[in-house]
C-alpha cells in the first residue's frame, strides 16, 4: 500500500506539474499599439511690392526722379498659407539730401487706401480676415513727388520700408482692431 500511495503521490506531482505548464500556455493574450498623428496649419504670408505692369519692384530702386513725378508702387500681401489671418502693416519712411542729411517727407505722397485698410496706433490693418490664396487690395498703389520740391532734394535718397505682419483670425476675435497675438516689436522695428 506504501508503494501505492508513492505512484498516486507521483502521479498527482506530475499532473499539477502537467497543468501547470499547460495553464500558461492557455492564457489568451493581445497588444494593440496606436500612432497618432496631429499637425497644426500653416500661417504664411507674402509682402508683394510690383509696379502698375505687375512686374516686381525694381530691386534697385526707381531712379532720376523730378519734382511732379508719379511712381507705381504696389504693396498687397498674399495668404499663402493654410489658415485664414488678419494682415497689419507699419509704413516706415526717410528722405534724405545727398549729403544724408534728413529731410521732410511732407513733400512725397503715399495714396493709402483708406477703404479696405484702417489706420491706427501706427499701423495699417486690412479690414477682412484673409483667406488662403487671397490677396489683399494694395495698401497704396503710387508714390507722389510735389512740384514743390526745392533744390534741397536734388540728388536725395527716399526709402519706404514696410513690416507686414499676420495672426490668424480663427477663434481669435470677432474683427481685426480686436486681435490679439501680434508679435512685439521694438523701437527699430524689429521683431522680438
Amino acid at each position: 500500500m506504501c508503494k501505492r500511495k508513492v505512484l498516486l503521490l507521483a502521479a498527482a506531482i506530475c499532473m499539477i506539474a502537467i497543468l501547470a505548464a499547460g495553464g500558461t500556455l492557455a492564457y489568451f493574450v493581445a497588444e494593440e499599439t496606436a500612432y497618432n498623428v496631429i499637425t497644426t496649419a500653416v500661417l504664411a504670408m507674402e509682402l508683394r511690392e510690383e509696379t502698375s505692369n505687375g512686374q516686381p519692384w525694381p530691386e534697385k530702386g526707381v531712379h532720376q526722379l523730378v519734382p511732379g513725378s508719379t511712381v507705381d508702387k504696389i504693396v498687397t500681401m498674399a495668404n499663402t498659407g493654410s489658415v485664414d489671418f488678419y494682415v497689419r502693416a507699419s509704413v516706415n519712411t526717410a528722405v534724405a539730401s545727398g549729403t544724408g542729411d534728413p529731410l521732410p517727407f511732407e513733400h512725397i505722397t503715399l495714396d493709402y487706401n483708406t477703404s479696405d485698410w484702417t489706420e491706427k496706433d501706427g499701423y495699417f490693418y486690412y479690414k477682412q480676415a484673409l483667406l488662403p490664396g487671397e490677396e489683399t487690395s494694395p495698401l497704396f498703389t503710387t508714390v507722389a513727388f510735389s512740384t514743390t520740391m526745392g533744390n534741397e532734394y536734388m540728388n536725395a535718397r527716399l526709402e519706404i520700408g514696410i513690416n507686414a505682419q499676420a495672426v490668424q483670425s480663427k477663434n481669435n476675435a470677432e474683427d481685426v482692431l480686436s486681435a490679439t497675438g501680434w508679435p512685439e516689436q521694438d523701437k527699430d522695428g524689429d521683431q522680438t
